[in-house]
């Protein structure tokens, strides 16, 4: 699992890397392009943070117990941060919590916004301004496809660039 997500890193942060490098351009008496909008800005940002998911909560909790886990978060911060620095104006980083079915959508919302708070709060102590991000809990209401609503991977935090 460690070796899975090192290589997933070195994908990321490489990729990452590459589509933030310098580019040059020559002069021609073409007419200038203009710089891409703020919705193509932020596409862009959401295909680069699609993946990053912090999982590994117990039912119920927003306690990460295990090292991995909570290496896994620390990691994944430490990747969505300079991102989040990026966004355009106008643009914050929602922290999305999710819930694994649950006996009541009561019990869902609370869980996956303590979900969401955990991350959002770990990333202002990284130093990440609150004008940047917010956060939210989703419940049940945006299931991974390839699993069961009660599944474990259901329990998650995940990113998504929005307007304010």
């Amino acid at each position: 699992m460690k070796k899975v997500i090192s290589i997933f890193s070195v994908v990321i942060i490489s990729a990452f890397l590459i589509s933030c490098g310098e580019t040059t351009q020559e002069k021609t008496d073409s007419p200038s392009v203009q710089a891409p909008s703020g919705d193509m800005v932020i596409s862009s940002i959401n295909e680069q943070v699609k993946d990053f998911s912090i999982d590994g909560f117990p039912g119920g909790s927003a306690k990460l117990k295990n090292n991995e886990d909570l290496e896994n978060m620390e990691r994944i911060i430490g990747l969505v941060k300079p991102i989040i620095e990026k966004l355009p104006d106008g643009y914050v980083m929602v922290i999305r919590g999710h819930a694994a079915a649950y006996p009541t959508k009561a019990l869902q919302r609370s869980v996956s916004k303590k979900r969401a708070y955990k991350v959002y709060s770990a990333l202002r102590k990284a130093g990440v301004p609150k004008s940047k991000i917010a956060h939210r809990g989703l419940a049940i209401s945006e299931p991974l496809a390839d699993y069961d609503v009660k599944d474990a991977k259901q329990r998650r935090v995940s990113f998504r660039a929005e307007k304010k």
